[in-house]
């Protein structure tokens, strides 16, 4: 017996169906998403120190979604926005040489917590989009 294709297989599978749609301009890398339509309805299940990560290293912004304490009902979601100051030369230019990492300078620029999913999504395609335009520092 042999197996459809995979790209037939994947569109059906519930990991790809309650996937979080969301709205992510150019230049955003997601480097972990497991944002589930279904965790509206029961956070109980909900673990993981992280459960969606995204950087934008043109901008120089990332941000991280976790839910603490985890796997615990009464948890909340907690979103940070980091941004990473772009490194300098002694006269103040910034230094496009060095290779894009966050670091102890980074800055924590919003937080926000909370137990409602339809909030939380709102609030993360929000700076998504802020953070995809912001320009914090001069050159």
């Amino acid at each position: 017996m042999s197996l459809p294709p995979f790209h037939e297989l994947y569109p059906r599978s519930t990991a790809f169906r309650d996937m979080q749609p969301l709205r992510i301009p150019a230049g955003w890398k997601i480097g972990w998403n497991d944002l589930n339509a279904g965790m509206a309805a029961d956070l109980s299940g909900i673990g993981g120190s992280t459960i969606f990560y995204a950087k934008h290293e043109g901008r120089r912004f990332d941000i991280d979604i976790g839910f603490r304490p985890e796997f615990d009902p009464d948890g909340a979601f907690h979103l940070e926005v980091r941004y990473q100051p772009w490194p300098r030369t002694d006269r103040g230019r910034r230094r496009q040489d060095v290779p894009f990492t966050f670091d102890g300078d980074a800055k924590t620029v919003h937080e926000f917590e909370t137990r409602s999913y339809p909030d939380l999504i709102a609030e993360l395609e929000h700076w998504i989009a802020r953070c995809t335009v912001w320009e914090r520092e001069g050159h």
